[in-house]
């Protein structure tokens, strides 16, 4: 049997490796709204957001987790997310503004 120590390290391990692909997340979220702000696409897909709710519950409910939880952490990434998209899209407006060319 694992000892406390043991057991806290492997959950410092996990939370290290979320933190790493909330990273990777935003950085292809960046990306995203740069295509979107680039074809004319509005950031705000809800039903996409509504698709990946849907996925993400069957998945929990498939690795024996309450759907209600991951739907509520998702629902907080997916809000972070777009919070990303509209700091990107006023950035670049930002930039547009002052270039010459712009």
């Amino acid at each position: 049997m694992k000892n406390l120590e043991e057991l806290r390290n492997e959950v410092d391990v996990i939370d290290e490796g979320l933190v790493r692909l909330i990273a990777k997340r935003l950085r292809i979220v960046r990306e995203i709204a740069r295509f979107k702000v680039e074809n004319g696409i509005k950031l705000l897909d809800t039903q996409r957001e509504f698709k990946v709710v849907e996925k993400v519950r069957r998945l929990s409910q498939e690795l024996g987790v309450d759907p209600e939880y991951i739907e509520t952490i998702f629902k907080v990434i997916m809000l972070l997310c777009l919070r990303e998209e509209v700091r990107y899209v006023e950035e670049y407006s930002s930039y547009r503004c002052c270039r010459e060319d712009g």
